[in-house]
């Protein structure tokens, strides 16, 4: 069966396990948790650059067979059908850093464009707060953390550049959905969410009593609640105004979407 690709670009703290845990109740339709995918492909494209690929290309050639190049490719062209060959569901919501510049460009370069694109947006200082709450960060090293979270490879640096980047290049084929929305009116958030991938809405979506999305036990995709609520943050930790300040770009940015 044909799988249909999405791609939800984002940085976790954002509401992703919620929405797992949602959408992977219809059975035609599976959410991925952070996938490494991304880095499979571009480590497949980054290996043309090494010199006993070079010299297959342009040596080892089968005379009967001489298009190596296409070869290879087509291990590139097929990676979501052969990883996604074991998965029954018809739509695939495929997570990752997809939105970031050079994976997008993947993307189109082997051909699995168009396609649409959904991100998870939240106000900087709550995703802030809840990575400090969740890595339980000392109030000492609060600001060397935010800024490595910050960082262009970082967790929310990557996400910041998804979303500039998507916004700016492929706005047409994206979706913003809003944390507090997803929180505040979780039926109506997820109808929109189908009918932007125009995958058919599935009516037996539970929105209390969630199941847990992973097996293992993790502090990063563990649900804590039986029903779906904004959380807040009264802990002792708060990000530095120096912080807000140094990354008052990204802040606004992401103040757009509170």
């Amino acid at each position: 069966m044909k799988k249909q690709i999405s791609f939800l670009s984002g940085t976790f703290r954002c509401g992703t396990s919620l929405l797992r845990s949602v959408i992977n109740q219809n059975p035609n339709f599976h959410m991925t948790p952070n996938s490494i995918i991304p880095s499979i492909v571009w480590l497949l494209n980054r290996y043309k650059q090494e010199s006993d690929y070079k010299n297959w290309v342009n040596v080892d050639v089968d005379k009967q067979y001489p298009n190596n190049e296409q070869y290879y490719d087509n291990i590139i062209e097929n990676t979501f059908d052969n990883y996604f060959s074991q998965h029954k569901e018809k739509y695939i919501l495929e997570q990752g850093f997809w939105g970031a510049p050079e994976n997008f460009d993947l993307l189109k370069k082997y051909g699995f464009l168009p396609a649409k694109f959904i991100m998870l947006v939240r106000p900087l200082e709550e995703i802030l707060q809840s990575w400090i709450r969740v890595e339980n960060i000392s109030n000492d090293l609060v600001s060397t953390f935010c800024d490595s979270l910050m960082q262009p490879k970082g967790q929310i640096g990557q996400a910041v550049l998804s979303l500039n980047f998507l916004i700016k290049h492929y706005k047409k084929n994206l979706l913003i959905v809003k944390y507090k929305n997803l929180c505040s009116n979780p039926k109506k958030t997820i109808k929109g969410i189908y009918d932007f991938l125009d995958i058919p809405y599935y009516k037996s979506h539970k929105f209390t009593n969630l199941d847990q999305v992973d097996n293992k036990n993790s502090t990063h995709t563990t649900l804590r609640t039986d029903k779906i609520e904004r959380k807040t943050y009264n802990n002792k930790i708060k990000i530095p105004s120096l912080i807000l300040k140094k990354y008052n770009t990204e802040n606004n940015l992401f103040k757009k979407y509170e």
